[in-house]
């Protein structure tokens, strides 16, 4: 971002989580480290988040964790 190419792309992938509890509207937040780079490592860390959450379940609440893409 802050390099020689002033017109250069950025590619990120924000790691998001959504929680929501019985039948209420869900909430959004990011991860503890919000965003990597490669699209690879991103995806699995989302899919090891959400095997980490079905295994610490809580009652009555639901959580799932993506990726998404951001280029600027």
């Amino acid at each position: 971002m802050f390099g020689v190419k002033k017109n250069a792309i950025l590619y990120t992938h924000l790691i998001v989580k959504v929680r929501k509890y019985k039948d209420d509207q869900p909430y959004f937040s990011f991860h503890e480290k919000p965003a990597i780079a490669d699209e690879t490592k991103a995806r699995l860390t989302v899919e090891k988040l959400n095997e980490l959450a079905d295994l610490s379940k809580e009652e009555d609440w639901q959580t799932q964790f993506y990726t998404v893409p951001l280029t600027m």
